[in-house]
């Protein structure tokens, strides 16, 4: 039997689609995470990279991980690693380092990152593994010894912008990049300590609408908070001034239900955070609409334009003299036709 209007829902048409609320979230986060890459928002690590007292910044260190045998997980002294590529250089002389492989007491041992992720041959022998970009470390199939030398290139966000719904236990790191202290804290998980500076998006439940044609269709109006944390003054309100300035702007938001229900998904990190064979950026995400059954598909998620509008920036309370914060508050505008 047919569904008949009256008895129907207006807008939602199933329970576990993805929302107003998700679409925005994810849609706003991917947007700004791109946009940091393309003026500088990172910091690329080479061999020769070292801390400014000391200490081998390319370094990889053991973390005890109760998922694995103490040898196997080797994280970077900073989280959230760049596995973006094509970053446009309009604006920046340098691109981002995709991990191209781990040194192990001296002896190379590649990645495949478009294959299977893989890190191969070398000294590791059977003790492959793979490359959590999100962790910023490297997780082998076999352990080795607590005592090797592991050095790797890669390239880490200068801020991270994340959901305000992440765990909240997490241990905020403060001198993430003081690696010569002997409390530096690399060895604990990535999953609880979080780096700084941040960005954390927050969809508040706060909405109000509009009509938007005759016949059907409104217009949107949510508000979203960006809560942003830093360890010093100048950090953030340089992010204060990169948020806030964006009053006016209009982006594309994915429709990031499409996304899950195509056959490529998920379209960018698997749920190790490597890379996926046919990982796509965020232009071609919100590209002209294309074919997304192609190997690598570019386009075809566009969903709505949203438009950022009545910005403001309000400073928080003093939490820690070392902690620096601050809020931007915005509303984005959705035009929704088929409610």
């Amino acid at each position: 039997m047919a569904i008949e209007d009256h008895t129907q829902f207006k807008g939602i048409t199933r329970i576990g689609r993805e929302s107003v609320s998700t679409n925005l979230l994810n849609g706003v986060i991917d947007f700004f995470q791109w946009a940091l890459l393309q003026i500088g928002g990172f910091q690329n690590i080479d061999i020769t990279t070292v801390g400014v007292s000391g200490g081998n910044r390319h370094q990889l260190y053991p973390v005890k991980d109760p998922n694995y045998t103490d040898g196997q997980v080797w994280a970077g002294f900073r989280s959230d690693w760049v596995w973006e590529t094509g970053v446009p250089v309009d604006y920046i002389n340098q691109t981002p380092i995709r991990v191209s492989g781990v040194f192990v007491d001296g002896t190379f041992n590649t990645v495949s990152p478009y294959k299977d992720r893989g890190v191969h041959s070398g000294s590791l022998g059977s003790a492959a593994g793979y490359v959590d970009y999100p962790g910023g470390r490297v997780v082998l199939d076999t352990a080795i010894s607590t005592t090797s030398t592991v050095k790797c290139e890669f390239s880490h966000r200068f801020a991270s912008v994340i959901s305000a719904d992440t765990p909240w236990y997490r241990e905020l790191q403060f001198n993430s990049y003081a690696i010569e202290d002997d409390d530096y804290g690399v060895d604990q998980l990535s999953e609880v300590r979080r780096h700084m500076p941040l960005i954390a998006v927050e969809i508040v439940p706060r909405r109000t609408f509009k009509g938007y044609q005759l016949g059907g269709g409104q217009w949107i109006y949510q508000d979203v908070l960006f809560h942003i944390l830093a360890e010093n003054s100048l950090d953030r309100n340089q992010l204060i001034d990169i948020v806030s300035m964006q009053n006016d702007k209009t982006i594309w938001m994915p429709h990031y239900g499409l996304i899950q229900e195509s056959s490529k998904f998920p379209l960018s990190l698997d749920f190790k955070g490597s890379p996926r064979p046919s990982s796509v950026m965020y232009p071609d995400l919100v590209g002209q609409t294309a074919d997304k059954t192609e190997p690598k598909p570019k386009g075809g998620f566009r969903h709505r334009k949203i438009y950022m509008t009545d910005t403001t920036v309000q400073e928080i309370g003093e939490i820690n003299t070392r902690l620096f914060g601050a809020v931007v508050r915005a509303t984005f505008e959705i035009a929704e036709g088929g409610i």
